[in-house]
């Protein structure tokens, strides 16, 4: 993901035009029926819009096929740059799965793709045939361990918590991320798209 937005940032996707998250496995303890979304897809949020600018407005689709709430959905979204993008996200899957999470950002002059998180990064430019491709090395098994993204995290936050500065991810990221989760639900209950103030 850092790779990703360096990338983005660096300019090396030109415009972005697009965006699509997906991410998917089995279900938590909660009963809520948003559970999937609020509990895990806010995360795609948060990222999309660190990555591609504000979320301006999102529409959605669920099911309940499972009987476990609406534990599926998919939801389009336009972000505030004029790209769009999509967000799927499922507890009716398994993070058993082979890319139980994938990520792409598509812009005017090349491509990133994240295979679940942390375990492979590609970038392409358009209409080059090679790709620049990192995966973690043999010895480098924090490289690809989930968990210690937390650990990097807490790095970052402790140091500046003590020094009277402001943490690296506010707790507005989080908030916003829940207002983007309300709106969802808005478009689901209201059977529309829902315009999404900036934050």
């Amino acid at each position: 993901m850092q790779m990703a937005a360096n990338a983005i940032r660096a300019g090396e996707l030109g415009d972005i035009v697009f965006a699509t998250w997906r991410f998917g496995g089995e279900p938590g303890t909660s009963a809520h029926p948003y559970a999937n979304l609020i509990e895990t897809q806010c995360h795609g949020f948060d990222m999309l819009e660190h990555l591609c600018g504000p979320i301006t407005s999102v529409a959605a689709q669920v099911t309940d096929l499972t009987d476990r709430g609406f534990s599926t959905l998919a939801v389009a979204l336009a972000f505030g740059n004029g790209a769009v993008g999509s967000l799927v996200g499922s507890y009716d899957s398994s993070y058993a799965y082979p890319r139980t999470h994938a990520l792409e950002v598509n812009g005017t002059e090349g491509r990133i793709l994240v295979d679940d998180t942390v375990k492979r990064f590609t970038q392409s430019r358009t209409g080059d045939p090679t790709s620049r491709v990192w995966e973690a090395g043999y010895f480098d098994d924090g490289g690809r361990d989930f968990g210690a993204m937390f650990s990097a995290h807490l790095d970052e936050l402790i140091p500046a918590l003590r020094a009277g500065e402001q943490p690296p991810v506010h707790a507005r990221a989080g908030k916003r991320a829940l207002d983007l989760a309300t709106a969802v639900i808005a478009s689901v209950e209201e059977r529309r798209h829902i315009g999404v103030p900036p934050a």
